[in-house]
This record gives C-alpha cells, structure tokens and sequence, in this order.
C-alpha cells in the first residue's frame, strides 16, 4: 500500500502546502492536501489498514497542515478579527 498512487499523491500535496514560499497561495495548497489526505485515509479504511505507518504520517500531515491553514489565513497576518 505505501507504493501506490493515492500515496504519492496526498504526499505530493503535503509537500507542496509545507514547502509554498507564496503566503497569499499557502491556504489553497493545504486545502488541496487535505483533500487527498481525507481521500487517501478512506481508501486505507476501507482496505483494512487502519494501524499502519502510513496512517500515522497522514495523521501528522493532517495536524501540521491544520497549523498551516491558521498561519496563513489573512486573519493571522493582518491581525484582523472581524
């Protein structure tokens, strides 16, 4: 399972999110992360591998990539609380 293309996919986003040097681009690349995250997590569900290495590094991702997501919406940089 740690081979196929679902994981190199949520990979690839993941990476791309972490790695964004465009802070205005940061909150569109984790939501596309996180989207093949929550994908990839169902597929791993449905395949019985619930407890397994992959599964852990999606749990990680998902985490950072939710501190992400607050780090660089415009209301953490601007200090706007509207």
């Amino acid at each position: 399972m740690a081979n196929s293309d679902g994981n190199q996919n949520w990979l690839a986003l993941y990476r791309e999110a972490v790695l964004e040097p465009d802070r205005k681009q940061v909150t569109t690349r984790v939501a596309q992360a996180q989207s093949a995250i929550r994908l990839r997590a169902r597929e791993l569900w449905y395949a019985g591998a619930i407890e397994t290495t992959e599964r852990r590094q999606i749990d990680a991702a998902s985490h950072l990539l939710g501190v992400l997501y607050a780090i660089g919406s415009e209301k953490f940089f601007t200090g706007s609380h509207d």
